[in-house]
């Protein structure tokens, strides 16, 4: 018998902010900042809610530097109280009991703050994402957390081999897309909506220019893996009925969430 179940209702969430300068996002630029949501998405599947990423933390909601210290301004950390996502997810109905699956775009500390809620859920991270975080290169080892890793650790983690998507629940409603080089196990989902489907593109593009030249950034683990899946990216965007977001530019995020914080494929379709 085909399986019938889908996804119900997917929400971005109201997202804090980080403030840089956009060298640090896309190779060869540069004077100008930017300021670019730290995101968290929440799908509600037939089989239960689902996170992708969970942003800062917590305790950081009002008091960036009592959290993060020096990161709070290097990156101008802007995170107002209603951004919390325990309050999200009880203002949409929700406990934090109520996650049965963490999705982890990777590692990095703008994507792993709100693990602490989550030691309950089964998780997905790409193969190896864990063991970089713990030994990362010297140029990348800022970006990750101890306090997150604690919390990871906590977590029974299934791992997304590198080059290989996976349909969570079987009916093609959810798939890991395998997005290595921003760090060793970066992934990304595909939410198939009512005809509709939306790619969520985690950190394997910062901003739109770097699908649409194929420029990395600075901090990429793997400049090799990492262009590969830029193209990988740009290939998906040319599927009828597809739409890529890149979860960190400002300008996706404007238009994406125009309807509000409740996505559904209307909300999506090109203007």
């Amino acid at each position: 018998m085909p399986n019938s179940k889908t996804i119900r209702r997917v929400w971005a969430l109201d997202a804090p902010t980080i403030t840089v300068d956009k060298s640090i996002l896309l190779v060869g630029s540069g004077g100008e900042n930017v300021t670019v949501p730290a995101p968290s998405f929440l799908i509600e599947h037939d089989e239960g809610l689902l996170l992708f990423d969970s942003g800062l933390a917590s305790e950081a909601a009002g008091d960036p530097a009592g959290a993060y210290g020096p990161l709070a301004a290097m990156f101008e950390m802007h995170f107002p109280e209603a951004c919390r996502l325990d309050r999200q997810l009880e203002a949409l109905g929700f406990s934090t009991a109520d996650v049965k699956r963490v999705v982890l775009s990777h590692a990095h500390f703008d994507h792993t703050g709100g693990l602490q809620h989550f030691p309950h859920a089964e998780g997905f991270i790409g193969a190896g994402e864990l063991r970089y975080a713990r030994n990362a290169d010297s140029h990348t080892a800022a970006f990750f957390r101890n306090e997150d890793l604690k919390a990871a650790a906590r977590i029974q983690w299934n791992e997304l081999p590198a080059g290989y998507d996976h349909d969570m629940f079987g009916d093609g409603s959810v798939t890991l897309l395998s997005l290595p080089g921003h760090t060793p196990g970066a992934l990304g989902l595909q939410l198939r909506l009512e005809d509709r489907t939306l790619i969520l593109t985690g950190d394997a593009a910062h901003v739109r220019e770097n699908i649409d030249n194929t420029v990395g950034m600075p901090f990429d683990a793997d400049i090799v893996n990492k262009l590969d899946s830029l193209r990988k990216l740009k290939l998906l965007k040319t599927r009828p009925g597809t739409t890529v977001w890149v979860n960190h530019d400002p300008q996706d995020w404007e238009e994406l969430r125009s309807a509000g914080k409740e996505i559904t494929a209307g909300s999506l379709q090109p203007a």
